[in-house]
């Protein structure tokens, strides 16, 4: 897996926000030989803390259902994504892949538009819940379109089941995968290894050159893992690369949330106010109009339309310059 590295700002400042995030870059074509059967492939904490992150999370695993999941072959993104958990744990999913590899999977995304982007990204991601209080038996807190159609599964689905039961129930293929996730919990990552998995209809692939990482919240606590990979390779031999898929623009649009309004737009709409107090005053002071004439009354009320679409823009760049702050208020202090 090769991967594009870049630095990324950690705060919206007073431009519209664009989030640096662990992507996958254009994967590589390699030519390899139809897997022999019965090879397995792969090489290779308890008592975690409480954080807010695994707070949500519980929250979320306790309830009953998701609205609008994710169905069949569905590109629509769950509703579970863009909620304030959902966005928390794809923020946390990038922001983890980048501490602990110091690389970044994709690039230029605004950061209200992080959670579409993440879901459609020409990758699988994946993650379980290992480290949360309590769990004994990990099951999948998030996994993207590409590892959904990868694992036939619904969203709704994946949500309910355990990681285990993504690789081959043989002991052999078992015991590969326990010994990576304990190497990855010890030493917060682990990249380049492959192994076969299966799908809910039995079908059988080998995941390839794959990262497995720890999942932490900004206080350090570990809360789970994640694993990406851009390539897998079917029974026959053949090496498939993930594509991304296709946005929906109305739904991408809505689950994005408003813009953040740029400086020039609030400049904009300042001039915009200014120009038509100017004109207000220009009616009663050069035409000697009165408040009770049509042409002052029309003119005012322009006036408190051009005021609140101003206020609006302020407000929501106030808004982001707080959620940003939230989110990123002691980033790359390791």
């Amino acid at each position: 897996m090769s991967h594009r590295v870049s630095r990324a700002a950690t705060g919206l400042g007073c431009r519209r926000s664009v989030v640096a995030v662990p992507v996958v870059a254009a994967p590589r074509r390699i030519c390899i030989l139809a897997a022999k059967k019965g090879d397995k492939g792969g090489k290779g904490g308890k008592g975690a803390k409480k954080s807010a992150l695994a707070d949500l999370l519980k929250k979320k695993e306790e309830a009953t259902g998701s609205a609008a999941a994710t169905e069949g072959a569905s590109n629509a993104v769950p509703a579970d994504c863009v909620s304030p958990e959902g966005r928390m744990l794809v923020f946390t999913l990038a922001d983890s892949y980048y501490r602990l590899t110091k690389k970044y999977l994709l690039e230029g995304v605004d950061f209200e538009k992080l959670p579409a982007a993440l879901f459609r990204a020409p990758f699988a991601l994946l993650a379980h819940n290992k480290f949360q209080e309590g769990v004994k038996d990990p099951v999948y807190i998030y996994g993207n379109r590409a590892a959904l159609d990868l694992f036939e599964k619904s969203w709704d689905d994946l949500l309910k089941m355990p990681s285990r039961l993504s690789a081959p129930v043989d002991e052999s293929a078992q015991t590969d995968r326990d010994g990576l996730l304990e190497k990855a919990a010890k030493t917060g990552y682990v990249t380049g290894y492959e192994a076969w998995r299966v799908s809910s209809t039995g079908r059988r692939f080998k995941i390839k050159d794959v990262t497995l990482f720890n999942l932490i919240d900004r206080s350090g606590t570990k809360i789970g893992q994640a694993a990406v990979f851009s390539q897998y390779e079917t029974e026959d031999g053949v090496v498939h690369t993930i594509k991304g898929s296709e946005p929906d623009v109305e739904e991408e649009a809505a689950a994005a949330g408003p813009a953040i309004p740029t400086p020039e737009e609030i400049e904009a709409a300042e001039a915009a106010v200014a120009e038509q107090a100017a004109h207000v005053r220009s009616l009663k002071e050069v035409q000697g109009l009165q408040n009770n004439d049509i042409p002052v009354q029309i003119a005012v009320m322009e006036l408190k339309k051009r005021k609140e679409k101003l206020a609006a823009l302020q407000k929501a760049l106030d808004d982001a310059l707080a959620a940003s702050k939230a989110a990123f208020d002691d980033d790359d202090d390791e």
